[in-house]
């Protein structure tokens, strides 16, 4: 038997490498600065909860493969990325950091070419000189970011279910905007903390 755990995450600026910047500002633009600070302290205290929750678990980590919202990669690359970004702050790879040093495994997750896809559509918005352009950009990116979520989510689905082996568990760190499970195979035991 193979289990799944399903953690729901929220991303943090430290999780969107060189697009952090802007995304914040942005950010900060829209809700202003007073409550994008609040916003902060609600995801940090999400993020130990969430960590305490994960490591009372008692996972036997030697048999625990890591699967990551965004990462394309695993092996010495895939952790290159995961301690460089655990270093500008994200509690994601911190934990993930924690759950290495106790044995557990990386697993690349993502498709390079669909994360490339969006993160272009998305830069096209963010880089947009005009008002006009802008809204151009965002209508292209609202028209086909649900398409590639779904591409995503069946890439992520489809590494799960042809990498995780008999006997292990899995945890895979989702942003809450995916939905991996009914793609999983039928004889994933899925364990969504989300509904603990």
């Amino acid at each position: 038997m193979r289990k799944l755990v399903y953690v729901r995450i929220v991303h943090t600026s430290a999780d969107m490498g060189t697009l952090s910047e802007e995304l914040v500002q942005l950010a900060i633009s829209k809700i202003g600065k007073e409550k994008w600070e609040e916003n902060q302290k609600l995801i940090e205290k999400f993020w130990d909860e969430l960590e305490k929750e994960i490591f009372q678990l008692n996972l036997d980590f030697k048999h625990t493969r890591i699967y990551q919202d965004g990462l394309p990669c695993e092996g010495e690359i895939g952790m290159k990325i995961i301690h460089s970004t655990a270093e500008l702050g994200s509690k994601n790879y911190q934990i993930i950091e924690k759950l290495v040093v106790k044995g557990a495994k990386v697993v690349a997750t993502e498709s390079s070419q669909l994360l490339i896809e969006e993160r272009n559509l998305l830069l096209e918005t963010l880089n947009s000189s005009s008002t006009a352009e802008k809204d151009e950009a965002k209508k292209k990116y609202d028209s086909k970011k649900d398409i590639l979520l779904e591409q995503r989510d069946a890439y992520i689905a489809s590494r799960i279910n042809n990498t995780l082996e008999d006997g292990k568990t899995g945890i895979l760190f989702i942003g809450a905007e995916h939905n991996v499970i009914p793609k999983l195979a039928h004889d994933i035991e899925v364990l969504d903390l989300v509904k603990h």
